[in-house]
């Protein structure tokens, strides 16, 4: 099944499904949200690829994964800045009152994997777009 619904879904699970039993540990965030990055970067990049995806456009597995480990330090610290600054946003953003249903800082963070996954997914495939050689050179 190719559906990026379907990659959206699993990626929330597997966060909350890491995040849930070391929520009050202080790298509970961290794990689920880095977890659930990583499903949601590999499994829209899988869906994106065609079935008949040519051999010569594939990076190397060292390339990466130290690619995927400076965004997800990129990841880690958006959260953490989003957690220190929570005492100095206005009420409305940091809000937990069910009656005013603001969850800003949540939705700024959401907001921000998602765009760091777009520019880790525009890095993926332009590296592996340099990575496939040119039939016009002669070796």
């Amino acid at each position: 099944m190719r559906s990026k619904k379907t990659v959206y879904t699993v990626a929330t699970l597997v966060a909350m499904l890491l995040f849930l039993p070391f929520q009050n540990r202080p790298w509970g965030l961290y794990l689920g949200v880095c977890a659930g990055y990583t499903v949601l970067v590999f499994g829209l990049r899988r869906i994106a690829r065609p079935p008949t995806a040519e051999r010569g456009n594939i990076l190397p597995a060292t390339r990466i994964a130290l690619v995927h480990s400076i965004y997800l330090a990129i990841v880690i610290g958006w959260v953490w800045l989003l957690l220190a600054s929570r005492p100095y946003v206005p009420y409305i953003l940091r809000t937990e009152d069910s009656s005013r249903p603001y969850f800003g800082l949540i939705f700024l963070g959401v907001l921000g994997v998602l765009g760091v996954e777009y520019f880790e997914q525009r890095h993926l495939r332009s590296a592996a777009e340099d990575e496939v050689p040119d039939p016009t050179t002669v070796k």
